[in-house]
């Protein structure tokens, strides 16, 4: 059930202020952090130094914390540690998923595709190479970018107040990608998205090759206007988001 207390912490301070918890996380502009375990939250010096030198936050001031896994709280940061306030809150996961799969592009720095795609509460992001694609990441490359574009995430997470981090993978090739259940290609020519598109594939400037075009994989019109690829994932992910909550055509 969404909304279901998992756990009863003990309060620092009166009722009304557990109350008022409750509500920072949607409705107030309390920062919000991620941390790894939601029953001992524990800051890094950087997430100190941003609330204490950026936000300027003071002692005692309320905040709310996520693990990223559905599961956050309130918290009065007293400037060295966070003491929980009220309950540890688990909401579930939107239901369905949504995927969205992104061609390594032009620029190879697709910061803004993934940070949106985090803001509009996409539950996977997948990154891959089409036959077309220009840049190339070897690992090294990969390994870089891969903790940039987490880190990305992480700070879209919690400036969107999301408490579902969405989960950031790598395929090898198209033919990765091709063997997802339920997926489809954004193509101009394609018919309408529906509800029941869950998984969707961008490819890059140069578009689908042929041997692309061959495994046959339902193609999915994002509108009449050719789109960067950039763009393309972040109107995608926001239509199915947007089908997901409503169950219409678009």
């Amino acid at each position: 059930m969404k909304g279901q207390l998992i756990k009863n912490q003990e309060t620092v301070s009166g009722g009304n202020m557990a109350e008022s918890a409750i509500e920072a996380l949607k409705t107030s502009k309390s920062p919000h952090v991620l941390v790894e375990d939601i029953t001992q939250p524990n800051l890094s010096e950087e997430k100190h130094h941003h609330l204490r030198k950026v936000l300027r936050i003071k002692p005692n001031s309320l905040l709310t914390a996520t693990d990223g896994n559905g599961s956050w709280g309130a918290f009065a940061y007293t400037g060295e540690v966070l003491d929980p306030v009220g309950d540890i809150r688990s909401d579930e996961r939107p239901s369905p998923s949504i995927t969205i799969a992104i061609s390594l592009t032009k620029g190879g720095k697709p910061d803004i595709t993934i940070q949106k795609l985090t803001e509009i509460g996409v539950d996977e992001v997948i990154l891959f190479s089409a036959e077309n694609s220009i840049p190339l990441w070897d690992f090294s490359k990969r390994l870089k970018n891969e903790q940039r574009l987490r880190r990305i995430s992480q700070s879209a997470l919690e400036q969107s107040k999301g408490v579902w981090l969405p989960k950031l993978t790598f395929a090898n090739s198209f033919s990765d990608v091709a063997e997802i259940p339920n997926m489809s290609i954004a193509d101009v020519r394609g018919d309408p998205l529906i509800e029941n598109c869950r998984c969707l594939a961008v490819g890059p400037e140069g578009g689908w090759s042929p041997d692309e075009y061959s495994f046959g994989l339902p193609r999915v019109s994002l509108g009449h206007n050719i789109l960067r690829a950039e763009t393309a994932a972040i109107v995608a992910g926001s239509l199915m988001a947007s089908l997901r909550n409503s169950g219409r055509t678009l």
